[in-house]
């Protein structure tokens, strides 16, 4: 499958039900579009701690990948063994909101449309690649993502620094504050 498909598809059907691998609605029905063939790498650049990745590709396959460059994604995934990177996306999280730093989509009009980039600061203006995680697929069809990675190493002193220090939930939220206090003087917290 590629894009061209998807969008012909689209632009076919009256209404659409967006499915792939971790679906509950495995179904050959005409309103549905499974993006589970479309899966494959586009891009990656371990020096830039960055993936492309079409929507169909297995988050396992992913994770494989970064293991050999000791590199891991940034957020984590439910039902990890079937789970794809485009259903993560849509059915989002904020660890994956923030490292999302493009899409490539196809709207309801078959139009193909690329928001975001590749690099860390590549917005301006209103940052759509991070409004449609957790869409569920009702506005576009997303194809392909572009996110940042983190190496290994920092992940791991993060996750021992926190649990090492910290014995509540009210710890995680003093610590929070008093850091950013050093950084800055905050106008407000947002939980």
């Amino acid at each position: 499958m590629n894009i061209e498909q998807i969008q012909q598809r689209i632009l076919e059907a009256e209404q659409l039900q967006i499915i792939g691998n971790n679906s509950q609605l495995k179904s050959t029905a005409s309103n549905t579009l499974d993006m589970s063939p479309y899966a494959g790498f586009i891009g990656y650049h371990p020096d830039e701690l960055v993936m492309t990745v079409k929507a169909g590709t297995r988050i396992t396959e992913i994770e494989s990948i970064l293991k050999h460059k000791n590199q891991i994604l940034p957020f984590t995934v439910q039902n990890n063994d079937s789970a794809t990177i485009g259903g993560a996306y849509s059915i989002g999280s904020p660890e994956l909101r923030d490292a999302v730093l493009g899409v490539k989509v196809i709207d309801g009009q078959g139009q193909i449309l690329t928001f975001g980039g590749q690099v860390m600061k590549n917005v301006a203006g209103y940052d759509v690649s991070r409004l449609l995680v957790g869409s569920k697929g009702r506005l576009v069809a997303v194809c392909e993502i572009s996110f940042r990675v983190l190496p290994k190493a920092y992940a791991n002193t993060v996750k021992t620094t926190i649990a090492a220090n910290i014995d509540s939930p009210s710890q995680v939220r003093e610590r929070i504050e008093y850091g950013l206090k050093k950084v800055f003087d905050p106008k407000g917290i947002f939980l």
